[in-house]
């Protein structure tokens, strides 16, 4: 599974993060990008946290099609 960072919002305004994962919830990885961000977390900016990519060949039904 690849997962990705969502980056930090500051001021108003979405900075992306180029880390990409491709593991589980859980690693090592995961855990120390995390513990990064928070530490670096104030009061005018925060961590939006992890996502994950939808799969190749899953139909999500949201482009019309039946599955």
């Amino acid at each position: 599974m690849i997962i990705s960072c969502k980056g930090i919002q500051k001021n108003h305004h979405v900075t992306k993060c180029v880390f990409l994962h491709d593991g589980d919830w859980g690693d090592l990885a995961l855990i120390e990008h995390e513990k990064f961000h928070k530490s670096l977390q104030n009061k005018n900016g925060f961590w939006l946290g992890f996502e994950t990519s939808q799969p190749f060949g899953i139909m999500s039904e949201r482009d019309g099609k039946r599955a």
